[in-house]
């Protein structure tokens, strides 16, 4: 007895299993939903949100050794897939993807220092997102003559810095290349923000929220900073010009700078951002720039502003959940570098006046809840466009994010040094602490002019604030600070 022959297309479909239903982890808050279709309006040509972390080493890691990190990196909800969804819409989730820890890593090869350095250039401005991938990578740069490093490289939409923080904890640890590292993220931050939870069950607190919702509200519609040559690019037509160079600061002892904020009575966070605050004053003296000199003879102070990310802990229970430690759960604060103040003692002292008051204030949970709740139910183009205008009033991003205490192995060799630095439409500061150091650079658009002698400036400022405080500055600092000198 024969066999009857099927159809073509009914063989067809009998041969066809059934494709794999898609695997979904959980949903995205607004924040992070954000950062995966684009926080700003098409029209600014902005690149994808990428952290870089970078670690320098006498030698580097193998590819064999980083591939275990890429695999415990991997059992992560965030690192193990894509974000999905509507742009601007509040149904994107993880969709989870199969990938195997060789294909997150890369490696460059250069010669010597400068090729490492424009290569890391070149590549901070380049994207993570690689289909059926997971968005994040580790870069090898293996350098045959001189210091080689390993860029982590993370999409914004997997969390913010304080997540990645908590995700290096799991991959860094101590010289012998085997014993975990403690705990990177100070105990007294996570109990800061616990005792601001309790702020908004205060009756009497009750007025400053509704006016700092005011505030909140009031900032994307704001007074641009002023016409500085450090700021004069800013307009209300702001593009991304991927013409962007990576400023790296002198590395400067944390004991030093801790002598700085015990002198001056102020915090160590005051200190960086004063002193910054002071190097764009010298960088627009030494570009003769006509509003500042204006102003100055006037006697009228000068706005340049920054706004810092404000990252709220996680509690400790969701530090082991692999599934919500990585997040964005943040906020940006306004402050004024007192750039029109000549004194750098008395700049200080304003910084930390402006530092005080949003400190003591509900301004981070007020912008938090205004974040979460009011940007979902605008239009995405409207919701965009109050990003941008936010921004692009501001002169600078200021980011300190804190790093491990004492020296880290990472895939079996020592780090020596380590630097963060991010992509934005503005000027970005990155500064991270490590094994008893402060590592700092700015990623700044090459039209700043000048721009490349930012650090120069940091450094001159340093030793004015050291001497009014008669503390000893150390030799790379007072070495740095004689490289420029200013007429």
């Amino acid at each position: 007895m024969g066999l009857t022959k099927s159809k073509s297309s009914d063989m067809d479909e009998s041969l066809i299993d059934d494709p794999p239903k898609p695997r979904f982890g959980r949903r995205l808050s607004y924040n992070s939903a954000a950062m995966a279709f684009g926080a700003y309006p098409d029209q600014t040509n902005m690149c994808e949100p990428t952290i870089n972390a970078a670690a320098y080493f006498d030698k580097c890691p193998s590819v064999e050794a980083l591939i275990p990190l890429a695999a415990r990196l991997l059992t992560y909800e965030r690192c193990s897939g894509i974000p999905v969804g509507s742009d601007g819409k509040n149904d994107w989730k993880v969709q989870l993807v199969d990938a195997k820890p060789v294909d997150m890593i890369r490696s460059v090869s250069v010669k010597n220092n400068d090729e490492l350095h424009q290569a890391i250039e070149d590549g901070m401005c380049t994207s993570c997102r690689k289909e059926n991938l997971p968005w994040w990578e580790f870069v090898r740069i293996v350098n045959s003559n001189g210091e080689s490093a390993v860029i982590v490289r993370v999409d914004h939409w997997i969390g913010d810095g304080l997540s990645l923080v908590n995700l290096m904890e799991q991959v860094l640890t101590c010289e012998d290349g085997v014993t975990k590292i403690p705990s990177i993220i100070p105990a007294k931050m996570s109990d800061k923000f616990k005792r601001k939870g309790g702020f908004l069950r205060s009756i009497g607190n009750f007025f400053k929220c509704i006016y700092y919702f005011f505030v909140v509200l009031a900032l994307p519609a704001s007074k641009y900073d002023d016409n500085t040559a450090f700021s004069k690019h800013f307009n209300k037509k702001m593009t991304y010009t991927w013409n962007r160079k990576l400023v790296k600061f002198e590395s400067m002892p944390l004991s030093f700078i801790k002598s700085l904020k015990s002198e001056a009575n102020v915090s160590l966070n005051d200190v960086m951002f004063a002193c910054l605050g002071g190097a764009i004053r010298r960088l627009n003296k030494a570009q003769n720039c006509d509003v500042t000199e204006k102003k100055g003879k006037k006697k009228k102070p000068i706005q340049c502003r920054a706004l810092m990310p404000v990252a709220f802990p996680r509690p400790n229970d969701d530090t082991d959940d692999k599934t919500k430690v990585l997040r964005n759960k943040w906020v940006f604060i306004s402050s004024d570098f007192g750039v029109g103040i000549e004194d750098s003692i008395e700049r200080i002292r304003y910084v930390h006046g402006n530092m005080n008051v949003f400190k003591s204030s509900p301004l981070p949970v007020v912008q938090l809840w205004v974040q979460q709740t009011i940007p979902p139910k605008l239009p995405v183009s409207v919701a965009k466009q109050t990003v941008f205008d936010g921004i692009s009033r501001h002169s600078c991003i200021f980011s300190n994010v804190p790093g491990p205490q004492g020296a880290v192995a990472f895939g079996g060799e020592v780090v020596k040094e380590v630097q963060m630095f991010f992509n934005n439409l503005v000027p970005q500061v990155g500064i991270l602490s490590y094994n008893g150091s402060v590592f700092m650079n700015m990623n700044l658009d090459s039209c700043i002019e000048g721009g490349e002698f930012i650090g120069h400036y940091f450094a001159q400022e340093l030793c004015e604030v050291a001497t009014a405080l008669q503390i000893t500055v150390p030799e790379n600092i007072k070495n740095k600070a004689a490289e420029l000198l200013i007429d």
